[in-house]
């Protein structure tokens, strides 16, 4: 992938091959070489404001970053994101981040410096405040393979980045042995969930090789207090002030035995279990106050399937019943960090409804299925501040989040200035070398961000699709490698309206 530094190649002492590919600084660049980063380039006191839009309703394509191999990373364990101004890509390797605006250098923070760790699996980077920063929050399941007399291990590694400068925030680190057993530990992250106010996290991981109990367990931890927890047969959907909602998975079909449980982050403690009825029962998102479970249960007359919307704080739950007949149908749901909720059902890969949830009342606002006269179902992509990002048979498509209506947007061609940011219109033919060092001061104030920190806008195929991420300052996405050499491309969006 991208090497931010030669210095952060030589701390990681791996392939910190990662990708220069994304977010930088605001107007400072990386201090994250002391911290396992980046080196430090002179600060730009003076850069010029980075364009927002909030939400966003147009883009250009702004930059493209060309990912290289690693020894570990394939194409399938790369996430594209976004906290703030700055663009992020992340794998088994580590997080590396670049700003929008080109403003600053790219930076790296690595998954771990250590040669007797190895990483399995990692979440999505999520973006939170700490201290009321932009903080890059991600999660790494790790094998310690032991130092000095102590044992090998399973271990979560939680990580807290400062989204602008790529300095450690916070670590934690959780022990999965008392879960799953001495030599036992896990390598899938099965679910994901945050608390963007107080930086709380949780992360369903799957053990390996038959350990443990053989259940996923929720893993919780705190930036703040530096504690973390381990609950077993737990999957997590939600967190909200230490508190988190999650499934007591049913044992298989016939059973019904699915419940719906709380659990106190802090104590590792489950405080309520609520039965609800149903062979499988599955996390599907959270919104800002509210977690979703995806239950299906069978009976005589086929699959009745149901999304409940559970209030974290209080644990009062909405039953919201599938309104498309089909088989047993999976819901997976993205909240728009503000008071609404967009929810796809799927009968194995096929769309077969979309809904919209009030985040406050957890009820159903809107919906269609597959059979509507008139409409598709798009494949959701994000979702912020009032509107739903997705990708139509042929093209990017905006949908009110509170209405499911579609939002008329300004078309944008990769050649529009994107105002009032200084220097952000990209620059066709911009070509720098594949996976070059940049070079000092090739990124800062003004700096073209097609061109800066080594975007090469000639990887870019034309074809814009839905970001993945979004903030008031742009939003990502990866798109497929063309015949590059490249396992994948990160491509930033600029917004213009």
């Amino acid at each position: 992938m991208l090497r931010p530094t030669a210095k952060a190649v030589a701390t990681a002492a791996t392939a910190l091959v990662l990708l220069a590919g994304c977010g930088g600084s605001d107007d400072k660049s990386s201090d994250a070489g002391a911290q396992g980063g980046g080196e430090t380039p002179a600060s730009t006191p003076s850069a010029p404001k980075v364009a927002s839009f909030d939400p966003p309703k147009a883009f250009v394509t702004s930059s493209a970053f060309g990912v290289e191999p690693t020894k570990k990373d394939t194409q399938f364990t790369f996430a594209a994101g976004m906290v703030g101004q700055t663009t992020l890509i992340s794998g088994l390797e580590g997080v590396s981040g670049r700003n929008i605006a080109a403003q600053g250098k790219a930076w790296f923070y690595p998954a771990t410096e250590l040669d007797t760790t190895e990483t399995l699996d990692l979440s999505k980077p999520m973006g939170v405040q700490v201290d009321g920063k932009d903080v890059v929050a991600i999660a790494y399941i790790q094998n310690d393979k032991g130092n000095g007399t102590q044992k090998a291990k399973g271990q979560v590694v939680f990580q807290w980045i400062d989204a602008a400068e790529g300095t450690k925030v916070a670590e934690v680190i959780a022990d999965l042995t008392p879960v799953f057993g001495p030599g036992g530990g896990a390598d899938d992250v099965v679910s994901q969930a945050y608390d963007a106010a107080t930086g709380q996290l949780v992360v369903g991981v799957s053990p390996y090789n038959g350990t443990g109990n053989g259940k996923t367990a929720t893993v919780y931890a705190d930036p703040k207090t530096q504690k973390a927890s381990v609950i077993p047969a737990l999957t997590p959907a939600g967190v909200l002030n230490g508190m988190i909602v999650g499934a007591k998975s049913g044992d298989g079909e016939g059973t019904g035995n699915g419940a719906v449980v709380i659990a106190n982050g802090v104590t590792g403690k489950v405080t309520k279990q609520t039965p609800v009825g149903k062979d499988y029962l599955n996390p599907a998102g959270h919104g800002v106050k509210r977690a979703f479970l995806s239950g299906s249960q069978y009976g005589e007359s086929g699959y009745t399937n149901v999304l409940y919307s559970v209030d974290i704080a209080t644990g009062s739950m909405v039953q919201i019943p599938a309104q498309a007949a089909d088989d047993s149908v999976n819901f997976t749901c993205l909240g728009d960090r503000a008071n609404a909720v967009v929810c796809t059902g799927k009968d194995n890969n096929t769309k077969v409804e979309i809904l919209g949830v009030d985040d406050s009342t957890g009820k159903k606002t809107w919906g269609y299925t597959k059979d509507a006269a008139n409409r598709i179902i798009p494949d959701v992509t994000a979702a912020f501040h009032g509107i739903v990002y997705a990708q139509a048979e042929v093209q990017p498509v905006l949908m009110d989040a509170a209405t499911g209506e579609d939002v008329k947007s300004a078309s944008s061609t990769p050649s529009d200035t994107a105002s009032p940011t200084a220097g952000s219109t990209p620059s066709e033919g911009a070509t720098p070398s594949e996976g070059s060092t940049p070079s000092e001061g090739s990124a800062s104030q003004g700096a073209d961000p097609g061109s800066a920190n080594g975007s090469d806008m000639s990887l870019f195929d034309g074809k814009m699709r839905s970001p993945v991420a979004v903030t008031q300052y742009g939003g990502t996405y990866l798109q497929d490698k063309i015949g590059s050499g490249f396992y994948t491309i990160l491509i930033a969006l600029t917004p213009t309206a």
